[in-house]
């Protein structure tokens, strides 16, 4: 039987479990501390009646108010159960023995963790000071013959965005072969300008992965979707299950369509609170990076001083993610969330500090 120390991603409770500490704020893992909108969880409620009943494997419908929001043909879409839902499906239909990926050695680890389990290379780039590096994953690209590189976009863990412009000229300086796998998670918190448009993925080897988890606060639900050409996304449909997606968790994601005020919400209030921490954090000797996400990374004094905060602040019930990537190891990164509970974590990281 596989036990929790196997699995590399572990959740909060299994660090609950495995510290014997209890969460006060999770603000570890990214989760979306505003909530979803009322209507939405009226719409889980409503669906729950129906759990009974399989759901459309083809999310016809998710599919078809996913295009016409994104601007590109149902068949443009295809729906998944999250991100790394669909990375582990990308690793089954394009990587394999024999076969090679690059990515960057401190972004979201899901994607080459999927790719090593495939028996596919994983080369990594390391970082331009916190930034991907684009022009080494094209030389690594070209070096290598990559059958796919892996970016995501704002990043994660460091909450940068390279921005519409930077990846399409990507795109279009790989390996004709090579298909490109854009994460965009926290896509919604990017100004409109620098996010990229569906329509402009017509006609390249490129997909672009989104979800409900963040923006929209249905991280427990686990849906998220795909974007890009049919052919690419029939080869994920190949060899995959039936009903990935329920019920419950398509009829939230269709009332989150809906939701726009709760997103644009949601979306400034996570603004506000990231300029919030930016300042406080400041004022406390931290460097904040700059980012576009739902959440706030900053660097301590050194690894060790990251490590012993991390450590306090667990203790007093507040979960932070003390960075363990190349580079990144001074760093804590945590959610941005409503202004009492900043308050709350800026005043155990100043008796902590």
């Amino acid at each position: 039987m596989t036990g929790e120390g196997d699995n590399p991603f572990p959740s909060l409770e299994m660090t609950e479990r495995a510290t014997g500490l209890r969460a006060r704020e999770r603000l570890s893992t990214n989760e979306n501390e505003f909530g979803p909108a009322p209507d939405v969880v009226r719409a889980i409620g409503a669906a729950a009646r129906e759990c009974h009943r399989y759901p459309d494997c083809d999310h016809h419908e998710l599919r078809r108010r996913l295009g016409h929001a994104l601007g590109v043909p149902a068949d443009h879409v295809h729906i998944g159960s999250g991100i790394d839902g669909l990375l582990g499906v990308i690793g089954r239909a394009f990587l394999g023995p024999g076969r090679t990926a690059v990515t960057s050695d401190a972004t979201y680890p899901t994607f080459a963790y999927f790719a090593r389990a495939r028996g596919a290379t994983v080369h990594l780039v390391p970082y331009r000071n916190t930034c991907v590096d684009t022009e080494a994953l094209i030389r690594r690209a070209h070096g290598t013959g990559a059958d796919v590189v892996y970016l995501a976009d704002p990043d994660n863990p460091t909450g940068g965005s390279l921005g519409a412009p930077a990846l399409l000229d990507l795109a279009g300086r790989l390996p004709e072969r090579t298909l490109l796998v854009v994460d965009g998670a926290y896509t919604e918190y990017q100004p409109p300008a620098d996010r990229i448009g569906a329509g402009e993925l017509t006609g390249r080897r490129m997909l672009w992965l989104r979800t409900f988890s963040k923006a929209h606060a249905l991280a427990g639900l686990r849906i998220g979707y795909a974007v890009g050409e049919p052919e690419l996304l029939a080869a994920l449909r190949r060899g995959g299950e039936h009903y990935v997606v329920g019920r419950v968790a398509e009829a939230a994601a269709l009332a989150a369509l809906d939701a726009t005020g709760h997103l644009a919400d949601t979306v400034r209030r996570t603004a506000e609170g990231r300029a919030h921490y930016g300042r406080r954090l400041t004022e406390l000797g931290y460097t904040v990076l700059d980012g576009t996400t739902n959440f706030v990374t900053f660097r301590c004094a050194d690894p060790e001083t990251a490590g012993a905060v991390a450590k306090r602040l667990a203790q007093s019930g507040v979960f932070v993610r003390h960075l363990a990537a190349p580079g990144l190891t001074d760093c804590l990164r945590m959610s941005i969330g409503p202004t009492a509970q900043r308050e709350a974590v800026l005043a155990e990281l100043t008796r902590t500090g």
